[in-house]
């Protein structure tokens, strides 16, 4: 028997359940470790169901089920019972290939997928990588990592707790005694049931350290700095850099950097403004920001070097230039695997929460290097606070920009135009914006965001 069919046969006798004691523990290790075994297993199966319902519909003909599969293996396919019973494994295949995957028999799960939307990559504590988890999946601990801004995932604990990781996010979760979260980079919201007393959730992030023993709060780690809001009950944050604690209560948000160590005080949330304009270079959190000085001298050497303009009257026009602000100016746009990309963030500038209502209407002023279609989107997070969803909508640009800015593309849209996926009647209206971001179809093509503001006015354009 050659070694294919050799392989082959020892995943049919996995799928029929006849491996026993030292075949059947190769066996999952072997699914465990490499991909190709689990592809492999789950072509077989396929293969099954379809031998099988031929078998149904030709009910006259002698089938075969080894040819249907490519196997010389007569006596797996002798008789009609067997492919029926092949056919209720396959119905638990998923069930089956997840478990021997995700949840060796050293590792206790910690963990249930609530929902899960978007591009991720979920590395278990054993270090295997995986982008198959299920919503229903039983998780041991393990590091999340979202990879589009449209991403999302909630996970919940055995006590009912839930974590909400959302955008560009990674995180790692761990328990033995008790919960730890340990946030990368991103947002995080968490439902916290009480804890135990003397083992309360920690949630940790690169500038701070938050025990929890029962509450609703927001997370967002960026860079250097960590904010938090609670919703309900009480939160301690405690400051890396310097060691100072402090509690903050409900309906109450505080600051922590690894740069500053003023008074680490706990503050009452501001009102929501419904009206906002982006101060780009504060704002961005994924893409690149040039001012608009930097344009200038780009383009004042270009006329040096054509000759329209000589070097001293370029000097002179970028010194009277200096004497402005350099306040304006553009964010370009990163490449990523899933589109070229910016990402900003209102809470860096605007210190309060943006509210959406009906009459919202948001418009984008930026420039394309190449016809594509731009996807823009923001995550809404509730009033009170709690992830709402990742609302978007899809542009199609079919002229691109050029160097003069004459062909800037301008965006005017209602909030209306603005979907969760798979549910178009779902508003964004009455929640809270809290990130926005523009992704192209091609990681080619990029795109300049020199503009991002809100109205609160239905006849605004």
């Amino acid at each position: 028997m050659s070694q294919e069919n050799r392989t082959s046969d020892l995943l049919i006798r996995y799928l029929d359940g006849t491996l026993i004691g030292e075949e059947h523990e190769r066996a999952e290790a072997w699914l465990r470790e490499d991909v190709e075994a689990r592809l492999m297993l789950r072509t077989l199966a396929e293969q099954a169901v379809v031998a099988a319902d031929f078998e149904r519909v030709k009910t006259d003909s002698t089938i075969q089920l080894s040819s249907a599969i490519g196997v010389n293996q007569g006596s797996w396919a002798r008789n009609w019972h067997w492919v029926l019973a092949t056919v209720a494994a396959v119905g638990l295949f998923a069930i089956v290939i997840r478990q021997a995957v995700f949840v060796s028999d050293t590792e206790r799960p910690l963990m249930t997928v609530v929902a899960l939307n978007g591009p991720f990559e979920w590395t278990g504590d054993a270090g295997r990588v995986s982008s198959e988890i299920m919503v229903g999946d039983r998780l041991p601990g393990g590091t999340m990592q979202m990879l589009a801004p449209d991403a999302w995932a909630e996970f919940e604990f055995p006590d009912q707790s839930s974590v909400t990781l959302t955008g560009l996010s990674a995180v790692t979760i761990s328990g033995d005694q008790q919960k730890e979260i340990h946030l990368r980079h991103g947002s995080l919201s968490a439902d916290v049931q009480p804890q135990r007393v003397g083992h309360p959730m920690l949630v940790k992030t690169p500038s701070a350290e938050l025990k929890v023993l029962g509450t609703k709060f927001d997370v967002e780690a960026v860079s250097e700095l960590t904010r938090l809001t609670v919703s309900e009950g009480r939160v301690r944050i405690k400051r890396l850099v310097d060691g100072k604690e402090v509690d903050v209560p409900a309906l109450q948000t505080v600051t922590a950097t690894l740069e500053e160590q003023n008074v680490l005080a706990p503050s009452k949330q501001k009102a929501p403004v419904t009206e906002w304009r982006s101060d780009l270079r504060e704002d961005v959190v994924k893409g690149k920001w040039f001012s608009s000085l930097w344009r200038l001298g780009i383009s004042l050497k270009k006329s040096v070097r054509s000759g329209e303009m000589t070097e001293d009257a370029a000097q002179a026009a970028y010194k009277d230039a200096v004497s402005l602000s350099d306040a304006t100016g553009g964010v370009w746009s990163l490449p990523s695997p899933h589109g070229s990309l910016v990402v900003l963030s209102p809470m860096n500038s605007l210190q309060q929460p943006l509210r959406l209502n009906a009459n919202t209407r948001m418009r984008v002023r930026c420039r394309v290097t190449a016809a594509t279609s731009l996807r823009i989107g923001f995550s809404a997070y509730h009033a009170n606070g709690g992830f709402a969803g990742k609302y978007s909508a899809v542009i199609p640009i079919e002229q691109p920009s050029d160097e003069s800015g004459d062909a800037d593309v301008v965006i005017d849209l209602p909030i209306s135009r603005f979907h969760v996926e798979k549910n178009a009647a779902k508003t964004a209206a009455g929640n809270d914006l809290m990130d926005w971001w523009c992704v192209t179809d091609e990681s080619s093509v990029k795109v300049e965001i020199i503009q991002l503001e809100m109205t609160d006015s239905a006849g605004s354009h």
